[in-house]
């Protein structure tokens, strides 16, 4: 079993050798909180909104969930008051909106008038998911969705397994307040992911990241229902400093999507 020392070594061997300018630098990344269940029941607060709202404002960036945007939701406006409220504490919110082809295949009509009605909540930010070539989504689609959130002077993140997707060639309308987003980071569903493929990914997102400015977040996951004790795990070590010794900006542990425990968004102690 690989621990996090064995990755900090490999990597500031040739990190060192190969991007020296932006090594001298390590940043303490930011906390992610992407969370898709309802807001105001986090953590099982019932509707108790001041809780719901100090449990998210532990997070420095927060994602909400798809669907939640529409004015008949049943939690919309409970989560426009945790938006505010996050937005008044300096927080940034993000809303979901799936950009695949073939997953819902939304049109963009739909699309713009979802980030629309995010934009009415005070949303900051959209998490752009399923935005990647592997979903049938091609460069045209991506940009006018990007062209039509900063229109709004919003920002948007990214969620494409492959970097070169949303972040080579040209035309390419990201920018250094966008965000592109790394899941299944070191540790996917409880599981150690390759080191190789790792690294090759993480280097060529920092080499992004210098060229365009734009940042990174990654997303790490547990198994089934995360344990309170997650972040003193070894796991939970190696995710985080893999992010820290990059000096992505945000980083996240919970656990897998789409499980039966959607009302639980981990909160990591602080690390500096």
């Amino acid at each position: 079993m690989t621990n996090e020392f064995d990755i900090i070594y490999e990597f500031s061997l040739s990190l060192g050798s190969n991007q020296s300018s932006s090594s001298s630098n390590v940043n303490v990344p930011k906390r992610l909180g992407i969370y898709y269940g309802w807001p105001s029941l986090v953590q099982g607060v019932q509707g108790n909104l001041t809780a719901a709202i100090s449990i998210f404002s532990q997070f420095d960036l927060i994602v909400f969930g798809d669907g939640i945007a529409s004015p008949s939701h049943g939690d919309h406006k409970n989560t426009q008051i945790i938006i505010q409220s996050l937005n008044n504490l300096g927080k940034l919110s993000f809303g979901y909106i799936d950009l695949g082809v073939t997953t819902q295949n939304l049109s963009i009509l739909q699309m713009q008038t979802t980030v629309d009605e995010w934009a009415a909540m005070g949303i900051n930010g959209i998490l752009w998911d399923d935005a990647g070539y592997d979903y049938n989504v091609s460069r045209s689609r991506q940009n006018t969705m990007i062209s039509y959130c900063h229109s709004f002077n919003l920002r948007v993140m990214m969620n494409a397994w492959n970097p070169d997707d949303v972040m080579s060639g040209s035309p390419m309308l990201l920018g250094s307040n966008d965000i592109y987003l790394l899941e299944s980071y070191l540790i996917s569903n409880g599981n150690y992911q390759n080191l190789a493929a790792w690294k090759i990914k993480a280097d060529k997102c920092l080499s992004y990241a210098n060229l365009y400015g734009i940042s990174m977040a990654t997303l790490s996951t547990s198994s089934t229902r995360i344990a309170s004790s997650f972040g003193l795990t070894q796991q939970f070590s190696q995710a985080w400093f893999g992010t820290a010794i990059y000096s992505f900006q945000y980083f996240q542990a919970t656990q897998i999507f789409n499980t039966a425990h959607p009302i639980i968004c981990y909160i990591h102690l602080k690390i500096s």
